[in-house]
């Protein structure tokens, strides 16, 4: 059953309050995807979004302790510090000291580097755990996503399905290797007047 998404911010906050799990952070991501599959239109996640899904992304970033990022998405988003939650970036490389990831004033985002190889994810969730965020989403890019996936490290995706076909060449939600064909429990589903619905699985 298909229910209303909340009008009242309050509501909308307890429906997307983010769990928690014991002796570790609770990992959920947050994406959006097109009828046809693609997580962007005109190379960027936002163009697929509506007021509602704007909403809904910032409800789970305020229950959030920390956002986790690949460094590609923080480039094509054009990514600022968002102050709350922490900002935690994944890179192969390094990252370029924009003024929005960096402003004068604010905390700077926490960096976690391959240097030449990939991230240990894992290590990488051990370590925010640690720092005291027990609360972690991921907003992707879908390499990141896919390698979370993979390790067994996502306990909820939170899916936007937009009502629109984009066509082209877009990325999905996920790229990487084959991922086990687990069935993920469906959540609530909820949906509003533009058509979109907001809809949440847990492993």
């Amino acid at each position: 059953m298909i229910e209303p998404l909340p009008t009242d911010d309050a509501a909308l906050a307890r429906a997307f309050d983010h769990p928690t799990a014991e002796g570790r952070s609770y990992v959920r991501a947050n994406m959006i995807g097109s009828l046809d599959g693609s997580s962007t239109a005109a190379g960027r996640s936002g163009g697929l979004g509506g007021d509602g899904d704007r909403r809904v992304f910032r409800a789970l970033r305020a229950a959030a302790d920390v956002v986790l990022v690949g460094a590609a998405t923080v480039r094509d988003e054009d990514y600022g510090t968002p102050g709350h939650p922490a900002l935690a970036i994944v890179t192969r490389g390094t990252v370029a000291r924009t003024p929005r990831l960096y402003p004068p004033e604010g905390p700077e985002p926490i960096v976690y580097s391959g240097r030449g190889a990939s991230v240990d994810l894992r290590s990488v969730l051990d370590d925010l755990y640690a720092r005291g965020h027990r609360r972690i989403l991921t907003e992707g890019g879908p390499g990141v996503l896919g390698a979370l996936l993979a390790a067994g490290l996502v306990d909820e995706l939170c899916l936007t399905i937009a009502p629109m076909l984009v066509g082209g060449a877009g990325k999905r939600i996920v790229s990487g290797p084959d991922l086990p064909l687990d069935r993920w429990r469906r959540g609530p589903v909820l949906g509003d007047d533009e058509g979109y619905l907001y809809t949440r699985w847990m492993r």
